[in-house]
């Protein structure tokens, strides 16, 4: 994964990731948050739906890559946060909210458990399993991706409230190789140091995108 050598493609190939920003952003109760907290902002996706459609007073965004920074810099009322957030503490907020990026946590409960020290609510959507079946089918390539029940189960010690619903996208492209590129542009790299062979004989010319969102309430 090398999203710091990606953000320049990033914007133009992230079709899903935008959608699910869109939808995740109506999960979210509106009212006035004094201080709110967006976990991996990448190129400001999420952060500029915040900006456009929640009342706030401080909104702070982290990312584990600094380049995200030039993408933040300029939007109004921001904070940037550079590093790992498995390794940050977080500040007190009174909304937690990511999109798109909780499936690459390897300690998905210690960061469950953090978030709930600092705030009563978090808001967030992530890949589960069955996401992007084409690949792991073929290539044998796959994050390890939850279900619901797993999450959940891994949400409930710290959060009394939980509801949530998951959705299925399927992208088509014209070749099969568009797809490995689109992958590839979205910060999915691991493709191009498999068997030139298994690249070659790929021949799904779609891409099923599974997503779970999640609303977490003490």
């Amino acid at each position: 994964m090398n999203f710091d050598k990606k953000f320049d493609k990033y914007e133009e190939n992230a079709h899903i990731q935008k959608v699910v920003a869109n939808k995740l952003i109506n999960l979210v109760l509106k009212k006035k948050y004094k201080t709110i907290f967006e976990i991996g902002a990448g190129t400001g996706i999420l952060t500029k739906n915040i900006i456009k459609n929640i009342e706030y007073k401080k909104l702070i965004v982290n990312d584990k890559y600094l380049e995200s920074e030039k993408y933040i810099k300029d939007l109004p009322s921001v904070e940037f946060i550079g590093g790992d957030i498995e390794k940050l503490e977080i500040e007190k907020a009174d909304l937690v909210i990511s999109s798109s990026v909780f499936q690459w946590i390897e300690d998905k409960n210690k960061l469950f458990e953090k978030i709930s020290r600092a705030s009563d609510t978090l808001i967030f959507s992530i890949y589960i399993k069955g996401n992007l079946m084409e690949i792991s089918d073929h290539f044998g390539i796959s994050l390890e991706y939850l279900d619901m029940k797993e999450l959940k189960d891994l949400l409930s010690p710290y959060f009394k409230k939980i509801s949530g619903y998951e959705e299925e996208f399927k992208l088509a492209f014209d070749t099969p190789m568009e797809g490995l590129k689109h992958l590839k542009n979205t910060g999915v790299t691991g493709i191009g140091q498999t068997n030139i062979q298994k690249v070659r004989s790929y021949s799904a010319k779609k891409l099923t995108y599974k997503v779970g969102y999640f609303i977490c309430e003490k």
